[in-house]
């Protein structure tokens, strides 16, 4: 039986150090895609917050004027004088809303500026003309503002608005020392001005940009979407409440419109109740990391490839070699030293044993009668006694010892460091044990009885070389023979010598 040789240790420590090499490779290789990704998502996280700082200066600088509007326009009326309705004094009331237009053609995006009175009626308008409608205003349900001025910022949607248009309203309230409703002045800011400035951004479809109020209710977006205007938009996992926000804040979520996993900025509106939202859709900003990505691991996965096909060719090469090894030093038929392998490994057993002094025997046997087998019962059957003698052979070997086949019938067994007596022990279970043999059967079935002669020489002073151990081995092979065959002889002298 053939045993699939160890790799030679240097062999094996190569391939370990490579194997070892692809393993690190991969690893660093995906720690630093992992590093690049974060890299990638806090460099999109600067981005979107830099982005809606920007858009919250712009927009804060539109409704910091609207307030400059509101709190001049205050500083030249008294309630108690100015806000009244009816107003009696045409005049009056044409000087009053001469100011309201003189203020309000300051910022082109206003859509009105109007007064009211302690009541939340409406007394004079720069553009519209809804004298005597009752404000709709939060603070207009019990008129309670608080003492002195204070800003107010609402959104009204379609229905609630005079205009029949979604508005942000401003208002600036005075109150007296109780903090009931004296009047005030109001500012209207037309969303369609937030949503035309989005649109001059270029965007990409899955990004978005949005104004919301402190509430979360959406004000203007980009890419439009005009069921979710005026909607309250549910916070997602990571967001801090809009209405805790000071200053700017990222985070990555689904959007609550969309569903779209993105990464936000978010920045307030100075001190107004409004927020600037940016969102950069998550997959967009990876997409460039993501192509990177496959290409290093199919590169990688081409390296690995290559390298274990170059390590698979160089094992098949190991085994072709070891085959063709074994095709040189072993029998075909049997599996066990050839001629060849015996008489190489009997010569360095023979000078080792000169050298130090230590036993060795060999014996060579001989299947009894092995033509009338062949002749009997067939080739294919003869073939059989062979290897089963071969087997027995083995069988007994120790881990030292070598057998081997010389030719057609003929086999020997080399024993190092074993003396004549252990030899001729060993011969005799090996006579008695194929002997005993019943393994191989003819066709029809029937056990097919063969024995064996053999013959033991060990080393003596005369001897030269293995071979010429060998032959006395032969010779006394031949006496076994002679003498009836199934049997065990020595030579008169080695019986002399080692037996006594």
């Amino acid at each position: 039986m053939q045993v699939a040789p160890a790799l030679p240790a240097r062999l094996r420590g190569l391939y370990t150090a490579v194997l070892l090499f692809l393993f690190a490779l991969g690893s660093w290789l995906a720690w630093d895609l992992w590093r690049e990704r974060e890299r990638t998502m806090e460099l999109a996280a600067r981005l979107v917050m830099q982005k809606s700082q920007f858009m919250a200066r712009a927009f804060g600088d539109t409704f910091l004027a609207a307030d400059f509007v509101l709190r001049d326009v205050l500083g030249h009326v008294r309630p108690e004088r100015d806000l009244v309705h009816p107003d009696p004094d045409s005049d009056h009331r044409q000087r009053i809303e001469g100011l309201l237009r003189v203020k309000a053609a300051t910022i082109p995006v206003l859509e009105d500026v109007a007064l009211f009175n302690h009541d939340c009626i409406f007394t004079a308008f720069a553009k519209g003309n809804f004298y005597g409608r009752r404000s709709t205003q939060r603070f207009c349900a019990d008129l309670q503002v608080g003492p002195g001025e204070r800003l107010h910022m609402q959104y009204l949607p379609v229905e609630r608005s005079a205009s029949k248009r979604p508005v942000v309203v401003m208002a600036r309230t005075v109150g007296d020392a109780q903090g009931r409703l004296l009047g005030g002045a109001m500012a209207v800011l037309d969303l369609q001005y937030a949503q035309n400035w989005l649109a001059s951004f270029d965007v990409d479809p899955q990004d978005n940009l949005s104004l919301l109020d402190t509430d979360g209710v959406l004000l203007a977006r980009i890419p439009p979407l005009p069921q979710a205007i005026g909607q309250r938009l549910a916070p997602t996992p990571t967001q801090l409440p809009f209405s805790e926000l000071v200053g700017v804040a990222t985070f990555t979520d689904p959007s609550p419109v969309d569903g779209r996993l993105r990464v936000y900025g978010v920045s307030r509106l100075g001190d107004f109740p409004l927020v600037a939202l940016v969102g950069f859709d998550r997959s967009t900003v990876l997409q460039g990391w993501r192509h990177r990505a496959w290409q290093l691991l199919a590169g990688y996965a081409v390296l690995c490839a290559l390298t274990l096909l170059m390590l698979r060719i160089q094992l098949a090469m190991l085994r072709q070699r070891e085959e063709l090894r074994a095709l040189a030093t072993t029998d075909a038929l049997t599996g066990i030293a050839n001629r060849g392998q015996l008489m190489h490994i009997g010569a360095q057993e023979f000078a080792r044993a000169r050298r130090y002094g230590q036993p060795l025997s060999v014996l060579m046997l001989d299947i009894d009668r092995f033509k009338s087998v062949n002749d009997r019962w067939g080739h294919p059957t003869g073939d059989q006694v062979i290897r089963v003698v071969a087997q027995t052979l083995r069988s007994l070997a120790r881990g030292q010892d070598l057998g081997g086949r010389l030719g057609g019938e003929e086999f020997a067994l080399l024993l190092p460091a074993t003396p004549l007596a252990g030899a001729w022990a060993i011969a005799e279970r090996l006579r008695q044990n194929v002997q005993d043999s019943d393994s191989v059967r003819a066709t029809d079935g029937a056990a097919v009885r063969f024995t064996v002669s053999i013959g033991v020489a060990a080393l003596a002073a005369q001897d030269t070389d293995f071979d010429s151990l060998l032959k006395r081995a032969d010779r006394a092979l031949y006496l076994a023979k002679d003498g009836g065959r199934n049997r065990v002889e020595l030579l008169d002298s080695d019986a002399a010598a080692g037996l006594g």
